[in-house]
């Protein structure tokens, strides 16, 4: 559309990068003629092995193998069964690299698509199990653990009670295919207790887990004669001072 002005040169239209690299060069520029440019490096990229849930502790970013936290959790896992957990927790990080790597050279063409999408559902399926079973032997503990009164404060506004979260968690739990886990949602500042299946370990899309708790039988089976005896020994020896420090690390406040 003429304007009036269509003589006039139109003003060049920047994106964000393009203003970035003109200041740099501005300010190079300002340095002097004869000087060598010297650009600063990027801000090293951060993740969840630097910040949040998992800072300062083996996880996804490098791709490390978490250690066995305890070796022995007596009056919640037997030796043999918390061996067991953890060799279930090392299978699916040794999935997670395979698929990673056959994912790296795999073909994405249309004759290839079936192979593809199992690939990728892998990767998905043991990513989210690694990350799971970091967070459940994390918050395991070998005696019975008094809820702070930051914990306490915090369940009185999210869940009405410890009691009722309790309940709501042990019908999650008595449910549940293969994870039941307490999340804390940002994007709500709401908590919220989960049921998961295998193909669901994803969770609540965004949510943080604060409470893990392994319910597929291989995970108590043989220690515990059912369940419910497994899920009620799980809260007694839950580890309430490893969850307050996940809230605090992502609360939105």
């Amino acid at each position: 559309m003429d304007d009036g002005n269509s003589s006039l040169p139109r003003r060049p239209v920047f994106g964000r990068r393009q203003l970035l690299w003109l200041a740099g060069l501005a300010s190079a520029a300002s340095l002097g003629a004869g000087r060598s440019l010297v650009f600063a490096a990027p801000p090293k990229e951060a993740g969840l092995s630097f910040e949040g849930l998992l800072k300062n502790l083996p996880g996804f970013q490098p791709r490390e193998l978490a250690p066995l936290p305890r070796a022995a959790l007596v009056g919640l896992l037997s030796k043999q069964q918390l061996e067991r957990n953890y060799g279930v927790y090392k299978s699916a990080f040794a999935q997670l690299l395979e698929a990673e790597r056959a994912l790296a050279l795999a073909p994405r063409d249309g004759a290839h698509s079936v192979a593809y999408a199992l690939l990728r559902k892998q990767q998905v399926a043991a990513a989210n199990a690694v990350l799971l079973h970091e967070f459940y032997l994390r918050n395991l503990a070998p005696a019975a653990v008094v809820p702070s009164r930051y914990i306490m404060a915090n369940m009185r506004e999210h869940m009405g009670s410890l009691e009722a979260w309790r309940e709501d968690f042990i019908a999650c739990a008595r449910v549940a295919e293969e994870w039941a886990v307490l999340v804390y949602d940002p994007y709500d500042d709401r908590w919220h207790n989960t049921a998961l299946s295998a193909s669901a370990a994803g969770g609540w899309i965004g949510g943080n887990p604060l409470i893990v708790c392994a319910v597929a039988e291989h995970a108590w089976s043989p220690d515990y004669p059912d369940r419910a005896t497994y899920i009620a020994r799980f809260l007694d020896h839950l580890d309430w001072g490893a969850v307050a420090e996940r809230y605090r690390a992502v609360d939105r406040q």
